[in-house]
Parts: C-alpha cells; structure tokens; sequence
C-alpha cells in the first residue's frame, strides 16, 4: 500500500450501528405486565452481562433500543461501554406501583446529540387518514441529531412498530364464548375476534409506519441531513405498507424525478449486498449467494421472521452522485437464538440485533 493510500484510510471515518429489541430490559424490583414477572437478582445480572458482553464484543458507535422499561439502568451500562451519550423520550405505564406496561425506545451513542425530538403523531395527517384524534404511536419515536465527521448532519430515528399480536381493546363486547348446550367454547367468536384484532394491529403497524415516513421526509426537505432508522418493525419490509417505506412500489412522473432520487430510504443489508456483489463482479454467482444469507431476526416456532432492520437515506449508497458515505459491513448477531446454551443465553433476547459499518466515501 502506497503512502497515499495509508493517509487516505486512516482519515476515512467509520462507525457502527445498531438496533436491539432488549426483549424486558427491567430492572427489579419493578415487574413486567404481571406481579409474577420480577427478575430475581441473579436474572437481572445475566441479562446486564449479556448486554455488557454484547457491546464489548461489537462495539457499536451508535444503537437503537427497544423494549427499554429502566432507562437509568441501561444509560448507565451504555455509558460504561463507552457510550456516553443516552436518550429517550417516554416512560413506561406503571401500574399499583410496581406493575410496568408500555416499554420505550431509546438511543446510546459515542456522538454527543445536537438535538432530540419526540415523534408525535401529526393530527392534521391523521385526520385527513380519517383516524381518530386520538390516534397514537403504539411507542413513541424519537429522533436524535449528530454531526458524523465526513458526512455532517444526521439525524437518527429509532422505532418499535405495533406488533402483530391481536389488539382486541379496542373492539366492542365480546358476545358470550360458551353455547348453551353443553357449554363449550365458541370458537367461531373467538376466532372471528382475533381476526378482527391482529387487522386492528396491522393497520396500527402500517399507519405508524407511513406516519413517520412522512415525518421523515418533511424534516428531510426542510434540512438535508442524512438519515439513519433503527428499529424492531414486527414485519417484513416486504410486505405492505411496511415496503412503502423503500418507496419501490411508487410510481411518479418522470418532470421532478431525478430531485425525487435524493429522498428514499435503502435497507442497509440491500446495500451491503450490493456491494459485495460488486466487489466480487468475477463471481457470477456472488449476489445470489450473498442475497440469500439474510438470517432471520426473530423466531415464532421453528419460523424465522426478519422484524428488525437499520434504513438509510442516499448519502449511505454509493450509486447515488452526492453520497458520502457506504455500507461496508451487516451482521446479525443470533447466535443466542440458532445455537443457545443457557448458561450463556438463559436471559438475553428474543431478538437478534442487527448492525452495519458505516464508512465515508471522502
């Protein structure tokens, strides 16, 4: 390697982000949904440890949270991983004192925040959706803003969609569950409600969804920062409208569209893919090969799902004329959930954490 070329990669910036369903991050005595539900002493010690030993092992540069019930726990183990910089922007629901529902996202980072922002539901939008006023994220967003040498502004989002358990809340009295005659349950109600209820969920899901995309673009428009978002999406982006959020699916006319190319977002493994298909151009095979690889983040059954994903705006992709930076790197870190020993794994996540290197192109 030439003296140029050493000068050039040791003043190319690099950095690592993550996303981390936590899966109950609650410190106790504080239970979770249910008075049974208290980490013993021991419990909550291998859950920190596996966190602990998670951030020593990959080091991120910046991660996103869900699930987070203590949030003063997990800034000060963030912070004793050299991520000393910590925020958030809701609490959990608390219930006869020590009873927590509702957790929340945060965000641990080794670059100081300029800037952070709850994600508040735009009432004006939800109207003219024909929601109801009121109409809430199921976990509040938020959005941090750093400054990345090389690449300026950006402004970090960090989500954790409804999930596709059935929200029945919401639906109105059940009729009677037994039938007279012999009084065995009714089936056909209880299924036709959870129907009803996972339909409730996924509107909530894709609404949020949409939602924050257009949260995203207006503060795009109004700033230019480039955009990360961290989060545990509880779908595939393949399906709708989760896959609006890559705008594939949109057509627009061709007058403005090369002005248009600057707004979508890129999955960050897409683009990983991308260019290591590149790289090995040789290798007719290397795309293929990579693209299938993709390992699941979450397992219902013997079904594994991808639910959690980091999204980037263009300055992230190489293919586009003013980025400033690529993706070098995507690992899931599931070793917990494909080959777990208990010792090891016994209290750390359902989720496996996603994380990608990124790197300026300057």
């Amino acid at each position: 390697m030439d003296n140029n070329a050493q000068q050039n990669e040791t003043t190319t910036f690099q950095a690592k982000v993550a996303s981390f369903n936590l899966f109950n991050y609650i410190e106790p005595p504080l239970a979770y949904y249910d008075f049974e539900n208290i980490y013993s002493g021991e419990q909550w010690a291998k859950k920190q440890l596996w966190l602990a030993n998670f951030l020593a092992e990959n080091q991120p540069d910046i991660i996103g949270f869900q699930e987070v019930f203590s949030a003063g726990a997990l800034a000060a183990q963030a912070c004793q991983a050299g991520l000393e910089h910590f925020a958030v922007v809701d609490e959990p629901s608390i219930v006869d004192d020590f009873i927590c529902r509702d957790p929340v996202v945060a965000i641990a980072s080794k670059f100081a925040f300029e800037e952070v922002q709850a994600i508040e539901v735009d009432s004006d939008y939800a109207k003219a959706l024909g929601l109801e006023k009121s109409f809430k994220y199921s976990r509040k967003p938020l959005r941090v803003t750093v400054t990345l040498p090389d690449i300026g502004h950006c402004d970090i989002y960090v989500v954790h969609l409804k999930s596709k358990r059935a929200s029945l809340d919401e639906l109105p009295p059940a009729q009677s569950m037994t039938v007279k005659d012999g009084g065995k349950a009714n089936f056909g109600e209880l299924l036709g409600r959870n129907v009803l209820g996972q339909w409730a969920s996924g509107i909530q899901r894709g609404t949020e969804a949409t939602l924050l995309f257009h949260t995203m673009m207006q503060r795009r428009v109004e700033t230019q920062n480039a955009m990360i978002l961290l989060g545990d999406f509880n779908d595939s982006l393949s399906h709708q409208p989760l896959s609006l959020l890559l705008t594939q699916e949109l057509r627009f006319e061709r007058e403005g569209s090369g002005e248009l190319a600057s707004y979508p977002l890129s999955d960050a493994y897409q683009l990983y893919c991308q260019r290591e298909a590149e790289l090995n151009v040789e290798n007719i095979s290397a795309e293929n090969s990579i693209a299938y690889q993709r390992q699941a983040t979450h397992y219902y059954g013997a079904q594994g799902n991808v639910l959690d994903y980091i999204l980037l705006s263009q300055d992230f992709n190489p293919h586009f004329h003013t980025s400033t930076a690529e993706v070098t790197d995507y690992h899931t870190e599931d070793r917990h959930l494909i080959n777990p020993q208990y010792e090891r794994d016994s209290h750390s996540t359902d989720h496996a954490p996603v994380m990608c290197t990124i790197r300026s192109r300057r």
